[in-house]
């Protein structure tokens, strides 16, 4: 299943880095904290937590905005750095509403982190015309390179890929039938890596995929792959510094503790972190009462921890939101009996919930 995924054109590599020297300096550094890009105070405190925060609720609403800093210690652009968003035409570049959010970040002493380079549903018309592989590689290594040197400094790391892996890989194959994959084949992957690893060395280069965490064949076969991926970019030279699991996660599913367990050693042993990106709860299907709705989320959040702490303590955890105010959820996957969903660590009201308070305790008390 795994053999299609193979970089079968030569790859260009920066001779300054080697799979040692890269993990060298991934022992040097600290929690993601690099020690240029402001205070790394999460080390102390355990594991990182963050949220994704986006630039209309930012500008709109002084109480969003204060409840990042009142629980986060990373924040995180949510669609302001995808591509897509910083290059809607092919001669504009629109930084600003990201570099918002960082200097928000920044001068309040957090930590923040790109998201995404690289990302099938982030693709305007311009680059959807383009039909030339050697045209389609120059747009890619200048968006990657272009947009890291903005950054560069200022953001720990990047998922320089997102959702790669095919939906069902036993299905559908190992990658994802992507305009990037028509364009350059299973390439584009390690070249996004590499243009973004010569523009900030010291950045940590993450793979983000979903579906990752689940009992079943499907995730299974999406586990696989991903070790697979970075098997083969660290053999070639080309450093990855974490997995991101985005923790997504369904009200009907069952956390697969073991096998997290497992990837997390594979991981490990090749010197890549394991961290989770976008953490939320689908729940369409317990009672529709906040105690039930809780319950569940606590469960869940609960099974995805003891996976991933079973080997060693992740680099951060980062929700996909902060509160249930604004959140993706309802409007892609509204609950069966159309009552509202309670995905995120803080209420519609900003009240945090019993299992957020649970979460931090625990993060907090990481060694």
């Amino acid at each position: 299943m795994t053999d299609d995924i193979r970089f079968s054109s030569p790859i260009a590599i920066d001779k300054g880095l080697t799979r040692r020297s890269v993990l060298a300096a991934g022992a040097a550094l600290t929690a993601f904290g690099l020690g240029r890009t402001g205070p790394a105070k999460a080390e102390s405190r355990g594991v990182p937590f963050g949220a994704m925060i986006q630039s209309d609720y930012f500008r709109q609403d002084a109480v969003y905005r204060q409840a990042f800093l009142d629980r986060c210690d990373m924040i995180v652009p949510g669609a302001e750095l995808k591509f897509d968003q910083i290059r809607p035409e092919r001669d504009i570049w629109r930084l600003q509403p990201a570099e918002t959010l960082v200097d928000f970040a920044m001068d309040n002493g957090r930590t923040s982190r790109g998201h995404t380079h690289v990302w099938w549903n982030s693709v305007p018309s311009w680059l959807e015309a383009i039909t030339d592989r050697r045209e389609g590689e120059r747009v890619l290594i200048e968006h990657v390179e272009r947009v890291t040197d903005h950054f560069r400094g200022r953001l720990l790391g990047w998922d320089v890929v997102n959702e790669v892996i095919a939906h069902d890989p036993i299905q559908e194959g190992p990658l994802r039938r992507s305009k990037w994959l028509q364009l350059l084949g299973p390439r584009h992957i390690p070249l996004a890596f590499e243009a973004t690893a010569r523009t900030d060395p010291n950045a940590r280069l993450v793979v983000n995929d979903y579906d990752l965490e689940f009992v079943g064949p499907r995730f299974d076969a999406r586990r696989e792959i991903m070790l697979t991926i970075v098997r083969q970019m660290l053999d070639a030279n080309i450093p990855v510094g974490g997995v991101g699991i985005q923790g997504h996660l369904y009200g009907d599913r069952q956390i697969d503790i073991d096998a997290l367990t497992r990837f997390h050693k594979d991981l490990d042993a090749l010197g890549v972190e394991l961290l989770v990106t976008e953490l939320d709860v689908i729940n369409r299907e317990s009672a529709p009462d906040p105690a039930s709705m809780d319950a569940l989320a606590g469960k869940l959040v609960g099974d995805l921890m003891d996976g991933i702490f079973a080997w060693k303590r992740p680099a951060a955890v980062v929700t996909w939101g902060i509160t249930d105010r604004y959140t993706w959820i309802p409007d892609e996957m509204p609950r069966y009996d159309g009552e509202p969903h309670r995905p995120l660590p803080l209420d519609r009201d900003y009240r945090p919930k019993a299992w957020f308070e649970t979460l931090k305790a625990r993060l907090l008390s990481a060694s």
